[in-house]
């Protein structure tokens, strides 16, 4: 254990090294290729399905690998060694998506403008109650590959209530990390229900921000593709109740920060404090 302990601090300790040399121009970060744009979450607000629709833009490179973590859990390793995910992009607009991002700290984040200041970020949003559920079904359930009738109600909360699951559901306090950081323009924010709803629409959208065209063959995308969320399974009252609670002022701030987009969340959230 004291081993291994000793071999992660060297191993970030060169990581620090190598993330100074480019900062302080001891190395050109021109010899890199590095991503034009960063999907940095949320998880389970359809970033799977985005990236899916993207790898299928023909002015566009997504990562082989979806969720690189280069950034929250692979921070030891060189920046080359992130680089060499977009070697083969060529003169396309190459990026990756991790939603894990969404929730990096400011150091991170500032480290990500210095390297790559005209970054473009996409974030998708989902109402937080269903997204909270989504992830704790996934996490307790889809890969334990356990029953869903051996889950007690209690370990369902216990997961919505754990610092990542409420942090990853902290939509404004994410999004102003990114913005002091970033400019406002060079973040997308879209919704979840758009994927259902105006899936093309929403596309159009991220290839403007982009900079890429809208003109395409949609036949090559799979834009109707079924996002998968909650295992398909809904979510019990006594639980909604447990996180209407705990997200009814959260819901209430976005709706006051992004309108009409979040109204379906708030009359939802309204709805089942009333018991309406």
């Amino acid at each position: 254990m004291v081993l291994r302990r000793g071999i992660q601090k060297l191993k970030n300790l060169a990581g620090k090294i190598d993330r100074r040399s480019y900062t302080c121009g001891l190395r050109s970060i021109e010899a890199l290729s590095l991503p034009d744009f960063l999907g940095i979450g949320a998880q389970k607000a359809g970033t799977s399905w985005l990236a899916k629709n993207l790898r299928c833009h023909p002015e566009l490179f997504v990562s082989e690998e979806k969720e690189l973590h280069y950034f929250d859990r692979d921070f030891h390793r060189p920046l080359r060694h992130y680089a060499s995910h977009f070697a083969q992009a060529g003169d396309r607009v190459k990026g990756e998506i991790t939603p894990a991002y969404a929730i990096l700290d400011r150091p991170t984040i500032r480290f990500i403008h210095k390297v790559m200041p005209e970054l473009r970020l996409v974030y998708l949003l989902r109402n937080p109650v269903e997204r909270a559920w989504s992830q704790a079904y996934m996490n307790l359930v889809s890969i334990p590959g356990r029953p869903y009738e051996e889950v007690d109600q209690a370990e369902f909360i216990r997961h919505f209530r754990s610092p990542r699951s409420v942090s990853r559901g902290a939509y404004l306090a994410c999004i102003d990390r990114w913005l002091e950081s970033f400019a406002e323009d060079q973040l997308l924010i879209e919704f979840f229900e758009d994927i259902a709803e105006q899936p093309q629409a929403l596309l159009e959208r991220v290839f403007e921000h982009l900079g890429v065209s809208q003109q395409v063959d949609w036949n090559r995308f799979p834009i109707g593709e079924r996002v998968f969320s909650g295992g398909g399974v809904p979510i019990p009252d006594e639980i909604r109740l447990v996180l209407d609670e705990m997200y009814a002022a959260d819901i209430e701030a976005i709706h006051q920060r992004f309108g009409d987009k979040t109204e379906p969340w708030r009359i939802q959230s309204q709805a089942e404090g009333t018991g309406t």
